[in-house]
């Protein structure tokens, strides 16, 4: 049996506002790289006496510019057509009209243009972007926590991934749902609300969710999401309009003081700033039990020279 670990908490990276996709790529592949780098020095024929302290696990989270990724076995199959396809401008929805405005001087109506990027995580095709929170956990699966004390299995940390996000939808009264298929699913198992895709690398996990809290869901018209045929996908704010925005009085009621911070404005309250806190917290339950403050040590980028801290995600 593995000792229960000496880390007694989890490390939270957000990055607020938008991301560049590739960089946030590079702070996690940086991540998993000490975590590799210390797995090889530990199991050298001679390791360094004492042995230097462990990676912390880390959560990273954080909204990236449009990108659409696939998996570790799809990239190659894109055909010209779909790449153009998935490349081409999305416009902006006239307030009034609903139609798109391909041409203004008002610079919030630019067009979006979205990436492609090869990841190495499995599943297929897949869209992140702006409206959306992505988690990329960074841990070690065999360090003994508190409820996994022999560590923790592939099929059990896809089973923590998913039930962490169905319980962070709770706190928004929404009910989330496991289905036959990956992800997670609104209540009725036909439209998913949030990808998951995950890799390992000597039991060290990378990638890991992307929750639709208010992303423009026009992005997925564009593919077959996660290669399901039929199935539709919906978002956090897609489904309070559907349900005329019920949750609102009960989070005004039950979190004035959050209702305060975000300017007594339910939409802006609903961001991936505030749900990211959440997810980490629940995550944190998953692995301890409980969650107590001293149980996540938040880093974010609220600094002036934002650029200089994610360099030093980078390379530190």
């Amino acid at each position: 049996m593995l000792p229960i670990s000496p880390i007694t908490h989890i490390r939270h990276i957000h990055l607020p506002g938008i991301t560049p996709f590739h960089l946030a790529q590079a702070i996690q592949q940086n991540l998993v790289t000490k975590y590799l780098e210390y797995k090889a020095l530990v199991s050298s024929p001679s390791p360094p006496t004492p042995l230097p302290e462990a990676p912390q696990p880390t959560v990273l989270t954080f909204t990236p510019t449009p990108v659409y990724t696939t998996g570790r076995r799809e990239h190659d199959t894109l055909t010209p057509s779909q790449i153009s396809l998935l490349k081409a401008p999305l416009y902006a929805l006239s307030p009034t009209t609903g139609k798109e405005i391909k041409q203004s001087k008002d610079p919030k109506y630019t067009p979006q243009y979205a990436e492609i990027e090869q990841t190495l995580r499995g599943g297929q095709t897949t869209f992140h972007g702006p409206g959306q929170l992505v988690v990329y956990p960074v841990i070690d699966l065999r360090t003994a926590f508190p409820k996994f004390p022999k560590g923790i299995s592939v099929r059990c940390y896809v089973h923590l991934l998913e039930s962490t996000t169905i319980a962070t939808l709770q706190r928004w009264s929404m009910k989330g749902v496991r289905t036959e298929n990956p992800g997670v699913w609104e209540e009725s198992g036909e439209r998913k609300i949030a990808a998951l895709g995950v890799h390992l690398r000597r039991s060290i996990s990378s990638y890991g969710v992307g929750l639709n809290i208010q992303t423009d869901l026009r992005w997925f018209e564009r593919i077959v999401a996660c290669g399901l045929v039929g199935k539709g996908v919906t978002s956090m704010w897609a489904i309070e309009e559907e349900r005329g925005f019920s949750g609102e009085e009960k989070f005004r009621t039950e979190r004035p003081d959050l209702w305060d911070l975000h300017g007594r404005n339910y939409k802006n309250a609903m961001c991936p700033d505030l749900v990211a806190l959440q997810w980490v917290e629940e995550f944190a339950k998953g692995l301890y039990g409980v969650y107590e403050d001293d149980k996540v040590e938040l880093q974010t980028g609220f600094i002036k020279d934002r650029e200089l801290q994610l360099k030093g995600y980078l390379h530190g």
